[in-house]
């Protein structure tokens, strides 16, 4: 179940807990620089304050969400099988 933890009119993170990990989420309904910076303030802010890793999964060849990711501080972590059949990755931050 997805839990919000930051809600602004421009995005809500949620997180998720699936067997003893944090995943986070991003539903974003506006982007611009200053949606990006005001966003990475708060997941800065987010990740700290947990005090533990944080992943998220991303669908390999979502170049769009690759970027996000990489400008969120996300690093690639590994690969897995989903029970869709495909493989996904899944990316953390520390």
């Amino acid at each position: 179940m997805k839990t919000p933890v930051i809600c602004k009119p421009d995005y809500t993170v949620f997180y998720e807990w699936f067997e003893g990990y944090t995943f986070v989420h991003c539903d974003c309904y506006k982007w611009n620089k200053t949606v990006r910076n005001s966003l990475k303030e708060d997941v800065d802010k987010l990740i700290s304050v947990h005090g533990e890793p944080v992943y998220a999964m991303h669908d390999i060849g979502d170049n769009k969400h690759l970027k996000f990711l990489s400008l969120m501080g996300f690093e690639y972590h590994t690969n897995f099988v989903g029970t869709d059949g495909k493989e996904h990755q899944v990316y953390v931050r520390k």
